[in-house]
């Protein structure tokens, strides 16, 4: 096998102090630190598009109504944005106040739980700080259900009146802090802490 010889290019190379020396290392550096800024903006670039890429959000929706055998009332949120949400607060107002409570769960919905009556089934959750609500998912807070023929007068939608739940959130980089507001009557609820 032969091997292909090399072109020889006439001429010497330039002197070491020459301009064209001089020259080709400026080039040589400013092309390096390009380089370099190019790759921090692309880091810089990657972590913004990763913060965007995992940005909760969180979807209210309510819903009241009847059907042949019961009346209904529900509460829920879904996740909708691209990324879970980390719960932060979540406070129940009843008659506009907040209620309070030792963190579980009961004793939070207690008195809501009492303004029902007893003919109506009742299920209430609550959300602890620092839960992952994932994407995509629907997690029902409040629902109230009750037979047609079971206490006709003082339906369902007025417990939902007197009801309100906020929900305040964050990404988990603990940034883009948003809350959803479950409330069929308008009040100003207490502001989230970020």
């Amino acid at each position: 096998m032969s091997e292909i010889p090399l072109p020889h290019v006439p001429g010497k190379s330039p002197p070491a102090g020459s301009f064209l020396h001089r020259l080709q290392a400026a080039l040589a550096l400013v092309i390096a630190l390009a380089a370099i800024g190019l790759a921090f903006w692309e880091g810089i670039e990657n972590r913004r598009h990763n913060r965007l890429t995992v940005k909760p959000r969180l979807a209210a929706e309510i819903e009241t109504g009847r059907n042949s055998a019961e009346q209904f009332a529900v509460m829920a949120i879904e996740g909708t944005g691209l990324g879970p949400a980390v719960i932060g607060t979540f406070r129940i107002y009843f008659d506009g106040v907040p209620l309070g409570g030792d963190g579980s769960s009961g004793s939070l919905w207690q008195k809501v739980l009492d303004a029902v009556d007893s003919a109506t089934q009742v299920n209430a959750h609550s959300l602890g700080e620092g839960y992952y609500f994932p994407a995509g998912r629907r997690y029902v807070v409040f629902e109230a259900r009750r037979l047609r023929s079971e206490g006709e007068a003082g339906g369902l939608a007025d417990v939902l009146d007197r009801l309100a739940v906020q929900i305040c959130y964050c990404s988990v980089y603990g940034t883009d802090c948003e809350e959803v507001l479950l409330s069929t009557s308008s009040f100003k609820p207490e502001t989230c802490r970020r």
